[in-house]
Parts: structure tokens; sequence; C-alpha cells
């Protein structure tokens, strides 16, 4: 049987030990077969393990232990190459091989030596929660650095972090590679504006070893993304969130790992917008993935990042995460997610809120207000939308109102009177005049 590189020989498929009692020196010809059968050999270290086989003798079973090949592919005698998709082995057809070829240099990305870096840049509490994570808590932590590939020493007789060293544990990653951070910008509205009409409301970056990035990530975005109140036909409210929250975690875990980090002039950006959340990420999609498969077909273009994100507990989701992205998506009565290639080397996800169904439901919350509710048919459009924006917020200035509805002052003081007039606001500030004075709803 096969399992996450071990291969283990002498029990059947049904778990009944075999062992070699009836096979003579097969041991010895499995091992001188790999050899032969093999144009591409990766590194085998073999053991063999004392049993008691299903005849009650004494026996053995084999073990082999298969490294993972990160910088070449492994050819048979006849120069095929294989894949592991799921429970088959596919073989792959010249293109296929070819794109492998490019996406699996004689040294790998995330093996290359930094030379600007040294162990002072090492985030020790970080190594140490990996330490905890992989059951080497004893271990000294540049030790399990050394023992992982994460540091090595140069011809120089210096030890240096390699490129995925730094990515996973330098305190700052972006001192070295400023493409590692991830920006979160939130906009009001559904398009970016700029200049006088600039629409930012936050604009967060994180520069912390992937693993802290990603959660500290996580937790920003939660407190930007809103919850609404929807009354049940039992007469309960119930809080709906935007999103899904394992589609847009899963979206933002899988651009920080699989990301081409060889692509230096741009890093991840999650822009939220209040229709849709876009998270983009630099490169197009590693080896054998495409747009139309990648529900199914699954590659590491960082198997050492991606191996490590696994060990730390992020990557829960076994060639199941972006499929499953599309079923929860589709649980929320949302849109489906949409991949897509865009400015040339990025991929970017779109996730969809349902921002229609959302105005309806703050509208009927906000009518509960026997206030509003009573004069709400006799509103114009701007002020049911003024209203609504000052619910939303809680307290707002004229400053706010002008960006948000991109009316003129006098226009937006006009309809402040109004709804004093109308019982609706009330200022809060030091007095009448005070330029700093905000509105609420009474």
């Amino acid at each position: 049987m096969l399992m996450d590189g071990i291969l283990v020989i002498g029990i059947s498929d049904d778990g009944t030990l075999e062992g070699f009692e009836n096979y003579e020196n097969k041991d010895n010809e499995i091992l001188s077969t790999l050899s032969n059968f093999l144009k591409t050999v990766p590194d085998i270290k073999s053991e063999k393990l004392n049993i008691i086989n299903s005849n009650g003798k004494n026996d053995f079973i084999l073990i082999l232990f298969i490294e993972t090949s990160y910088n070449s592919l492994i050819r048979n005698v006849r120069d095929e190459v294989y894949l592991r998709r799921g429970d088959s082995t596919i073989k792959l057809n010249d293109d296929e091989i070819q794109i492998l070829k490019v996406d699996r240099p004689e040294l790998s990305y995330e093996d290359q030596l930094v030379l600007e870096s040294s162990i002072s840049d090492i985030d020790e509490e970080m190594v140490n929660i990996y330490k905890e994570k992989i059951g080497a808590s004893d271990k000294n932590y540049l030790d399990i650095l050394r023992a992982k590939g994460f540091l090595k020493k140069a011809k120089n007789g210096n030890e240096y972090l390699t490129n995925a060293g730094v990515i996973l544990f330098a305190k700052d990653p972006s001192v070295i590679f400023p493409c590692t951070r991830i920006r979160v910008v939130k906009y009001e509205g559904i398009y970016a504006k700029t200049g006088e009409n600039l629409n930012t409301i936050k604009d967060e970056s994180f520069r912390l070893p992937l693993y802290k990035a990603i959660i500290a990530t996580q937790n920003f975005i939660r407190t930007q993304l809103r919850e609404f109140s929807h009354l049940t036909t039992e007469g309960i409210f119930e809080k709906i969130p935007e999103y899904p929250e394992f589609a847009w975690i899963e979206g933002l875990t899988n651009a920080a790992i699989h990301r081409n980090y060889a692509m230096q002039g741009e890093h991840i950006k999650i822009f939220i917008f209040d229709d849709r959340m876009e998270i983009r990420s630099p490169g197009k999609l590693a080896g054998l993935v495409t747009l139309e498969n990648m529900k199914n077909v699954r590659y590491a273009r960082n198997p050492k990042i991606s191996e490590t994100m696994s060990q730390l507990g992020l990557v829960k989701e076994l060639n199941e995460g972006v499929s499953r992205i599309y079923e929860e998506m589709e649980k929320f009565f949302l849109e489906s997610p949409k991949y897509e290639i865009s400015q040339g080397d990025i991929l970017k996800l779109t996730l969809k809120n349902n921002y229609i169904m959302r105005d309806t439901r703050e509208t009927e919350t906000l009518r509960k207000n026997h206030k509003i509710n009573d004069i709400w048919i006799s509103l114009s459009p701007l002020q049911k939308d003024i209203i609504q924006y000052i619910s939303n917020k809680g307290m707002v200035n004229t400053n706010d109102l002008i960006k948000y509805t991109d009316r003129s002052k006098p226009t937006i003081l006009k309809i402040l009177k109004e709804f004093e007039y109308m019982n609706l606001i009330e200022w809060v500030g030091t007095n009448e005049f005070d330029p700093k004075k905000k509105y609420r709803l009474k």
C-alpha cells in the first residue's frame, strides 16, 4: 500500500500480513527493480519490520520511505511521467510534462539561499509554534530549521535562510522581500475611486511570518465584514454573515500558500467592496491546474511552504478546498465564486454577497423605527439612502455624507435640516455650530 511517500510491501489489500515467506529474495528484487525501472530515481530508504505472518510464522514486511522530489520529474525507462490525482495515477502527455518541467527547475525557488538573511532575522516564537505542532518542543529551534532545510550553510561557511525559510520564519519577511506582505483594502460602495472622491475606509498591511500573517489577516477581515439581521418565520432574528467564512478563509489561505513568490513586483491584495470581495494572488495557476479543472486537480507550486502550513493546521482540505468554496457559496444562496486571470499574471477570486437582499433586509430593520416607517414612502431615494447610511454607521458628519453621496454641502445640510425638523435625527457636539458635529438617528 502507498501512503504519503511510504510504500509498505508484504500486506495485502485486505490487511492480511503476507510477508515474504513464499517469495525468497523478493525484497532484494524489488529494490533492484526500482533502480532498473526508473530513469530518474528518487531518494529511497528501506527498512525491514519483523512480523508474525498470516501462517503464524516469523516473517517481515518491507517499508520504503520515498522522499518527495521537488526539483526534478521522476521518469521511468520509457520516459513516461505519472501524476497522482486523488485515488488515480494519470499518465501525462508531452504538453503536461513540459508544464511540469517549467514548474520544477533544477534548484527550486524555495531552496535558494538568501544571502541578505541571518540568524538574527528568525522569529524564534514562530519556530517554537512550529516545533510544538510537529511534536519537537524539546529540540533547539536552529536545529529544527536546519533539519527541515530552511537554514543552510553556504560555501563561505555562513548559515543563511532559504527563500522558504524567510517567508515562513523571518520576523518581517517584507524587509527582504517586499512582495510578501498581505494588504487588505475596504472601500465604500462598489467601485474604487481616486483623488477627491477617494472612498477607502480601511487600508491595512500585514508583514509577518506567513502563518502569523494569514491569522492576522483573517482576524482583521472578520472585523470588516458585516452581519445583517433576518427575521425568521418563527419571529426570531438571526444573524447572517456576508459570506460563508470557509469560502473567504480558504481563498485567502490558498492565495498566500500557492502564489508565485518569485514575482517580486506584486503582493497579495484583498479588496472588500459593498457587494463583493476580491482576493488577488500574484502568479498564474501552477502545474497542470487550469481554470477549468481547478476544483479537482491540485498542484503545489511551493511544496515546502504548503507542507509547513499543513503541519501548522492551516491547510485542512485535501483536494477539496476549491470545490468546497463553491459548495459553501451555494449553501448561502450566493453566486458561484469566480476565478480568473487578470492583468496578465494575477489570479483573482471574486466572492459576491447578496447585496440587494442585504439592502432589503436592512431597510426592513430600519423601518421597525415607527417614526421612519410613517414617512418612509414620502422620502426621496437620496433621503432614504442617507437615512440608511446613518443607520449603518451609527454616527456621521457632514463630510462623510458629502463623500458618500457625491452631493454638494448645501444639499446635504438642507436634507439634514429636514431630518431634524422631522425629528428623525439629532446632532452630537459641543454646540450647533461645532464643525466636528455628528448626526445620529433618534
